[in-house]
């Protein structure tokens, strides 16, 4: 039996200046945003909106490249 569903954006992600940026949505007026390299997290926020969200990651990716793009990864 078919159904009808509407869909809506909740989650986007990229690849850019050798990181990888996620945004999700958190509810009415919060969308969180992460941005990580090799699977470890590097930087974080919250915005008011996607468009917003999407901008602070993209530019804590950028200052993230631009201050040598290292990352401490865990010993195993």
């Amino acid at each position: 039996m078919p159904t009808m569903t509407d869909w809506t954006i909740r989650h986007a992600v990229t690849r850019v200046h050798g990181c990888d940026l996620a945004v999700i949505w958190r509810g009415p007026e919060m969308w969180a945003w992460v941005v990580t390299v090799a699977g470890e997290q590097v930087r974080s926020g919250t915005a008011r909106t996607m468009a917003g969200a999407q901008d602070a990651a993209l530019r804590a990716a950028k200052a993230h490249a631009d201050d040598g793009g290292r990352v401490q990864l865990p010993l195993f």
